[in-house]
């Protein structure tokens, strides 16, 4: 292995770990970009069922009104 190594070119070593590292960083944020969308999908599930309270900055569709006993309605 070390004679395969010692073959290969210092800059192509390096270039090739360089984009590996690229390549790992963006696998990274793409996992939490997936993760950071489920998050905010379920968070708006929980909300429209009011079980969570509304947050305006995730932008979540509106919850239906339901006819019921509210104050303005005594």
């Amino acid at each position: 292995m070390r004679k395969i190594i010692e073959c290969v070119p210092k800059p192509f070593m390096v270039g090739l770990l360089i984009a590996a590292g690229i390549g790992a960083y963006g696998w990274v944020g793409e996992s939490d970009y997936q993760e950071q969308i489920a998050s905010a999908e379920r968070y708006c599930e929980m909300s429209a069922k009011k079980l969570w309270p509304p947050r305006p900055e995730l932008n979540c569709p509106a919850p239906e009104a339901e006819p019921g006993l509210h104050l303005a309605n005594l």
